[in-house]
């Protein structure tokens, strides 16, 4: 439920979402809204959360025919100086008669299309299918035909760019969901049946994105900072390796709390002293516009060969070729950012490369040494940073001044405690909305406008007038 980008979540929500809404629709409009309503929001959650992946698979397979290489499949994202799955691919697997920028717009062609797909399947053959379904039901059950609105019919540079935008729809759930909401609520708004089914759809599916998208975060961080004064906390998966690994260094020694915190978290960044002629191998791409606007400062990185070129301790340079396993070779040369570097000359318990190897696998499923596949540095140190602040929060619960394996244990708990707390606020939030609050809001704003309170898919407001 915690991972990076993990779906158990979302699909969870979905579960209630559908549930909820069917329930509320049946409240109101009986059986007509009610299976519309759960087809709408059953078929809407299936392509939602897996359509345009399983499209993305299709158009691999497709993609590598058309490069005449079988089974080749790369990730496009890149932070320009330490991960490059793409210039990768480009020269190891190179397919002849393309160019990069070819090969980029037909990968970006690929996740449009799977877009495309996505979206006219839901936005507008789900609710046709609907709307017909609804007729001759309606009609089987010898009621006068409902009033027929207008039949609408469907209307119709660089590399970077391209791939950014590909990466996002790949291998991001936002970039994934997103992609799909907009299409579908634009395809249910177009083919609405009359103007307050539209003004519902318009609440509904636009409404719900940020619940479904930001809320449970949102909240799950806000307890966070009101419990600890912090807005992140280290997921229990890495706090299951990071607890093994503490464990396992203390055994069953009681510990000075100072004594533990700079073993495990060794020396601040700015009292590392070292040669500044390291700092001549280190390069950086111009800073982003959002590194100008964030005051960020660009990730910097170093060839290990030039490293290793001016010398060190030799179990310096021993953690600084580890360290750069860390992450897939650079075109074939090993490289390290450097906070690996410094990391390498700091001996922290934290800065293990085998520790972080072993948190970086389970948090990417290996994705982070796999040379065509791209994972975010920030979003791994970010991983690391809360692993720090984990370790500063054992220290502050050893209220004896002591550490061992006992208190390892309860701070274990208590986190996991914390999390499954808020987790569940967060869902419950998001859930409430969007199953019962959001249905609720559309229906009194279209008893409101129009006096009646009942499902526009089928009313006819216009007769209703009349009389």
């Amino acid at each position: 439920m915690t991972k990076a980008d993990a779906m158990a979540p979302i699909v969870a929500l979905e579960g209630t979402v559908v549930l909820g809404r069917t329930y509320q629709a049946y409240k109101r409009g009986k059986a007509d809204e009610a299976r519309e309503r759960f087809i709408e929001e059953s078929m809407g959650s299936i392509v939602w959360l897996c359509g345009v992946g399983a499209m993305n698979k299709l158009g691999d397979k497709i993609v590598a025919k058309i490069l005449k290489k079988p089974g080749a499949n790369f990730d496009v994202g890149t932070d320009k100086v330490l991960r490059t799955p793409f210039e990768n691919f480009m020269n190891k697997v190179a397919p002849k008669g393309f160019s990069a920028k070819q090969v980029a717009l037909i990968k970006g062609a690929k996740v449009l299309t799977s877009i495309v797909i996505t979206n006219l399947f839901i936005g507008f053959v789900v609710p046709k299918v609907n709307q017909a379904l609804t007729r001759k039901l309606r009609n089987d059950r010898k009621q006068p035909p409902e009033a027929k609105g207008p039949n609408p019919s469907f209307k119709g540079g660089a590399i970077n760019a391209i791939n950014a935008f590909t990466n996002a729809i790949e291998n991001t759930n936002t970039g994934k969901l997103l992609s799909s909401d907009i299409g579908i609520a634009g395809g249910r708004m177009y083919n609405a049946r009359r103007k307050e089914e539209r003004r519902e759809v318009a609440i509904r599916d636009i409404g719900s994105i940020y619940f479904y998208m930001w809320a449970q975060g949102h909240v799950i961080k806000l307890l966070n900072l009101i419990e600890s004064g912090k807005a992140s906390r280290l997921n229990p998966a890495t706090v299951e390796t990071l607890h093994k690994h503490l464990v396992d260094y203390i055994k069953d020694k009681n510990m000075n709390v100072e004594e533990f915190k700079k073993a495990i978290l060794g020396l601040n960044s700015s009292d590392i002293k070292y040669n500044k002629d390291y700092d001549a191998v280190f390069k950086s791409e111009k800073p982003s516009f959002f590194d100008k606007l964030f005051k960020r400062k660009p990730l910097e990185v170093a060839k290990v060969a030039d490293i290793e070129n001016l010398g060190g301790d030799a179990e310096f340079l021993k953690r600084v070729r580890e360290m750069s396993k860390l992450q897939p070779k650079r075109v074939d040369e090993a490289v390290v950012t450097k906070q690996q570097f410094i990391d390498a000359l700091n001996k922290a318990e934290i800065n293990d490369p085998d520790l972080l190897n072993k948190v970086f696998y389970d948090f990417t499923g290996g994705a982070h040494k796999e040379e065509y596949r791209y994972v975010s540095n920030s979003k791994l140190y970010k991983l690391k940073k809360e692993m720090e602040q984990y370790v500063e929060t054992i220290c502050k619960s050893a209220k004896d001044g002591k550490v061992n394996k006992e208190l390892l244990g309860k701070v274990q708990k208590r986190n996991l405690m914390y999390s499954g707390i808020n987790f569940a606020a967060g869902f419950a939030v998001a859930a409430a909305f969007l199953s019962t609050f959001i249905p609720k809001i559309q229906y009194y704003i279209t008893k409101k406008t129009t006096g009646v309170d009942a499902f526009p898919g089928t009313y006819d407001f216009e007769h209703h007038h009349e009389t």
